[in-house]
């Protein structure tokens, strides 16, 4: 079975991802603490991570930034999945090398769509 780590703080959004990927047989595990996410990868290593960008006590960005730092997380797919807003939030993940980029209340059928795309 995949493995995905999900960092997203808004409980509603974080529940309705996890019930989808865990319908279709992933394992998911969960964070909202911007801070707990790259000591996370490097102990659970997932598959493939949902970053929220707006997280408590670290940006997206930054961890994005740390993950691609890390030789063991360089190549690890990532998909942004946010409702931050700005004219560049898409480019920007993309440069961080984001594999896709998601408003976080795009359908979920979609999303999964995407993670088993990228993991096959």
């Amino acid at each position: 079975m995949k493995k995905v780590l999900i960092a997203e703080d808004d409980a509603f959004i974080l529940d309705i991802a996890t019930t989808k990927l865990t319908q279709k047989g992933f394992i998911v595990e969960k964070t909202a603490d911007g801070n707990s996410v790259v000591p996370m990868l490097l102990e659970l290593q997932p598959d493939i991570l949902l970053l929220d960008l707006l997280l408590p006590n670290k940006h997206g960005f930054e961890i994005l930034m740390d993950i691609r730092a890390h030789a063991e997380l360089a190549t690890l797919p990532v998909i942004v999945f946010s409702n931050e807003t700005g004219l560049d939030i898409e480019e920007k993940a993309a440069l961080y090398n984001a594999h896709y980029f998601f408003k976080a209340l795009t359908g979920t059928g979609e999303l999964v769509a995407k993670i088993e795309e990228l993991l096959q």
